[in-house]
């Protein structure tokens, strides 16, 4: 009888490949990985001009309220500044997330298409790979925005949920309280899954143009349902390498605060180091989808391949 040899790589292989991915197209991925490192440093020098010199301010109006006394009209002259900053704030923050948004997804799209692009065996130049991310960028940014939807209202959710979890601990509901509990920790559980699928989903549907919005997302469910520790695996290693970027580039800011030029050195070296981690993410999340399409196309080639000898008559 007709058989389909297979041999399962090693769990971690995936995250090798996205590993060795950019040594297949040097120029290329040096070309991309210094946008990435361009677009962290303007984030990080926005947030330091736009942001936190506000958010400094009313820290400091706060400090002063606490030791004036509250009959003062310095006292009003405060609480006013500090509504004003605070007002302030609100519109700064939400003018640069969604300039980090916007950026965000535009990096994440050009990475993409080259991990696409080369671990499919195809050789672009940065000039061309831009070219054709122009032609096929309709399906991914569907898709982006589809999953960045799909993601707020879960957090949303959640939300709710911690909140109806503290009404019902303050009236003292102790047993809807410990149920409510459980589906929140397994919701918070679930949305580290989530969050791979939703990414897993834009890879699709770069890969596969055809596959975009909630096609790509169900797509993305069958190609990652039987490789949920390898999902669990991935979270780990990039979560890990993110954490450990950020909590050195805070302890070194702590202890450079008197410097620019340190404070300026580190940020690039921060950007450059986050640069490197969300390129090797997103290269492993492509060598991740290639290695389930892979898998799943063995597994149907061999169930064909079954029932077609099934299908035999026999002597």
């Amino acid at each position: 009888m007709a058989t389909v040899q297979r041999s399962t790589p090693p769990f971690y292989n995936f995250l090798k490949e996205g590993f060795l991915l950019p040594s297949r197209n040097r120029s290329l991925f040096v070309a991309v990985f210094l946008l990435v490192v361009a677009s962290t440093s303007v984030l990080l020098l926005v947030n330091d001009l736009a942001v936190q010199p506000i958010a400094v301010e009313i820290l400091l109006d706060a400090k002063a309220l606490n030791t004036t006394d509250p009959m003062s009209p310095d006292f009003t002259k405060l609480v006013k500044e500090i509504q004003d900053d605070t007002r302030e704030l609100m519109i700064a923050t939400a003018a640069y997330s969604l300039f980090a948004v916007v950026i965000g997804f535009a990096i994440r799209i050009i990475i993409l298409f080259g991990a696409v692009a080369t671990f499919s065996g195809e050789q672009h130049t940065f000039g061309t790979l831009l070219g054709k991310a122009r032609t096929q960028l309709k399906g991914p940014l569907l898709t982006l925005a589809f999953v960045f939807v799909l993601e707020i209202a879960y957090v949303a959710l959640l939300v709710a949920m911690a909140g109806l979890l503290a009404f019902l601990m303050v009236k003292k509901y102790y047993v809807p309280f410990l149920l409510l509990s459980l589906f929140v920790l397994v919701g918070f559980i679930f949305l580290v899954y989530f969050s791979v699928l939703c990414s897993f989903s834009v890879v699709v549907s770069v890969a596969e143009p055809w596959c975009h919005g909630a096609g790509a997302v169900g797509r993305a469910w069958r190609l990652v349902k039987e490789k949920t520790r390898r999902a669990v695996l991935f979270v780990a290693a990039i979560s890990v390498l993110a954490a450990i970027v950020s909590a050195v580039y805070k302890l070194s800011m702590a202890g450079a605060r008197s410097s620019i030029v340190a404070g300026l050195l580190l940020g690039l070296v921060y950007a450059i180091l986050m640069g490197a981690v969300e390129l090797f993410g997103v290269c492993s999340l492509t060598a991740f989808y290639y290695e389930c399409k892979g898998s799943n196309e063995v597994v149907a080639t061999d169930q064909y391949v079954r029932v077609s000898t099934d299908e035999q008559p026999k002597p």
